[in-house]
């Protein structure tokens, strides 16, 4: 196998298992960049941005400190807007963040570190174009440390039946309790007040799904600031690939053509002025570049979507 470059984007509290796992990759001909190669004296950010660069896929460790980490959410945009392949891998039980959930990820804590570790090998050779190089993983190539948290796949387990029934049974008695309790109560007043609170829960429901579903591929419309606090103004997709800018009073500013859009970002394009933007929905910002070449800088703040 020609050697490929992986960059690690991680957490520092997993140091141990990421080490072990640069190990394993390095074995298997992939050539592995993380942190730990910087060297004392360089400037870390532009070390960093630099290797991505230069990374033909990025492995990202999911675990509950890097899903909140900064840097990881940086160096993953980052590495989005230069169209780096993203490989992530959970090894650990987290919340995954919802754009991150939306991409194909190996659970390690489903299906084990050695089997995870095996997926992880295959799909990098089939994203970086190796699988005809389909040789199989050896048994025990890789061993994350012994602290480990979820070294085995889960297993459902059956006590839990036992727990459940008793419960259900509990809630049958709770409930007749407390019928034959309240013989006197008005029926209509306790069933209007149920219905009421069902209605307030349906229609906050219904909004955080509204919410949750605004992403790069159905945004219509972003309004921005200008000094992070209050609206300045908004971009709104018109139709047919166009989106205007406009002021707060709803005055036209500039007219922008849409590129490319994908579930993190949509790309604008103002040829008269040499103005490129893109929409980052991870970062809430909308970051400018005024040639091809040229490191997009952040332009506005995103505060709404919609």
């Amino acid at each position: 196998m020609s050697a490929k470059k992986i960059f690690i984007s991680y957490s520092r509290r997993d140091t141990e298992y990421v080490k072990s796992l640069v190990d394993a990759l390095r074995k298997q001909g992939f050539e592995v960049w993380f942190d730990k190669n910087i060297r004392t004296g360089t400037d870390w950010d532009d070390t960093i941005e630099e290797e991505l660069k230069k990374a033909d896929a990025i492995v990202l460790i999911l675990s509950k400190t890097s899903v909140a980490s900064e840097n990881v959410k940086d160096e993953i945009s980052y590495a989005i807007g230069l169209d780096k392949p993203v490989n992530p891998i959970k090894i650990e039980e987290c919340d995954v963040p919802m754009r991150l959930a939306r991409k194909q990820f190996v659970d390690f804590t489903v299906m084990g570190h050695e089997a995870g570790f095996e997926r992880l090998v295959n799909d990098l050779k089939q994203t970086l174009k190796l699988a005809e190089e389909n040789k199989s993983v050896p048994k025990g190539s890789f061993k994350p440390p012994v602290s480990t948290i979820n070294t085995n796949p889960q297993k459902k387990s059956k006590k839990i039946i036992p727990y459940l029934i008793g419960g259900l049974v509990t809630l049958v008695l709770f409930i007749a309790v407390i019928w034959n309790c309240t013989e006197d109560v008005n029926t209509e007043e306790i069933n209007d007040s149920t219905d009421t609170i069902v209605e307030q829960e349906q229609v906050q429901t219904e909004d955080s799904s509204a919410q949750a579903e605004i992403n790069g591929l159905n945004l219509t419309k972003v309004v921005y600031s200008a000094d992070g606090d209050k609206p300045t103004g908004y971009f709104e997709n018109v139709g047919d690939n166009v989106w205007m800018e406009r002021s707060v009073e709803n005055d036209a500013k500039y007219r922008f053509t849409e590129t490319k859009r994908d579930e993190w970002f949509v790309y604008l394009s103002d040829e008269s002025r040499d103005i490129n933007l893109y929409i980052d929905l991870y970062r809430n910002g909308i970051y400018m570049s005024t040639t091809e070449e040229e490191e997009p800088t952040l332009w506005y703040t995103i505060i709404a979507t919609e």
